[in-house]
C-alpha cells in the first residue's frame, strides 16, 4: 500500500486487517511469443491458486492436478489461447481472521469474531470509501456474498487451521 486508504506498508500488518481493493488486485501478465498474442487482455478475475491450474491446462497437463485435498483454483488457459469461457467472476481471500469475496459488482469482507465488516458497491464506489455493510437495500447482496464464501471456505478451509471454525493460526507467535 503507498498512501491508498490511509495506509502505508503492507496492508496485512494493519489492525483489523484489511482487505482492500489495491492490496488484492494485481495485473497477471502472461508472455509467450508465438503463443500467446500480444495485446490481448481480459476482464476476468483469478486469483494465485488459478495459477497452478491454468499452468497445467495451457501445458495439456491438466491430469496431473493433485486431486487431494481438492484445490480451489480453476483453470484459465483457453482465454490465453484466445477462446471464451463460462467464469464465475469472483475470487476469494483470505487473512488470518478476514476473509473476502470480490465479484464483479461487489465486495464482501468479514472479520472474525465480531467484524467490523465491509461491502462495497465496486462498480460506484472502486476506491472503497462508503462501507455499506448493514446498510438499507442491500441484505440479499450480503447474504448471497456470504454464502458463497462460507461455502467456498466450508470446502477448501483445512480445520486444523480454519480460525473460524476453532483452528489454530500457522502463523507461530513469538
Amino acid at each position: 500500500m503507498g498512501g491508498q486508504n490511509g495506509l502505508w506498508g503492507m496492508g496485512d500488518h494493519t489492525r483489523p486487517i484489511g482487505a482492500h481493493e489495491l492490496m488484492m488486485q494485481i495485473p497477471l501478465i502472461v508472455r509467450h511469443p508465438g503463443r500467446i498474442p500480444a495485446g490481448r487482455t481480459s476482464d476476468l478475475l483469478v486469483s494465485n491458486y488459478d495459477f497452478l491450474p491454468s499452468v497445467l491446462g495451457y501445458l495439456n497437463l491438466s491430469d496431473k492436478r493433485p486431486q487431494q485435498p481438492p484445490l480451489p483454483g480453476r483453470d484459465f488457459s483457453p482465454v490465453l489461447r484466445g477462446q471464451e469461457i463460462a467464469w464465475d467472476n469472483a475470487v476469494f481471500y483470505e487473512m488470518e481472521s478476514c476473509r473476502a469475496v470480490r465479484a464483479d459488482r461487489w465486495k464482501l469482507v468479514l472479520r472474525h469474531p465480531d467484524g467490523p465488516h465491509e461491502l462495497y458497491d465496486m462498480q460506484t464506489d472502486p476506491q472503497e470509501r462508503f462501507n455499506r455493510f448493514g446498510q438499507p437495500g442491500t441484505d440479499a447482496v450480503k447474504a448471497d456474498l456470504q454464502a458463497r464464501l462460507e461455502a467456498f471456505f466450508r470446502r477448501y478451509a483445512d480445520p486444523q487451521y480454519d480460525l473460524w471454525k476453532g483452528g489454530r493460526s500457522k502463523a507461530k507467535r513469538l
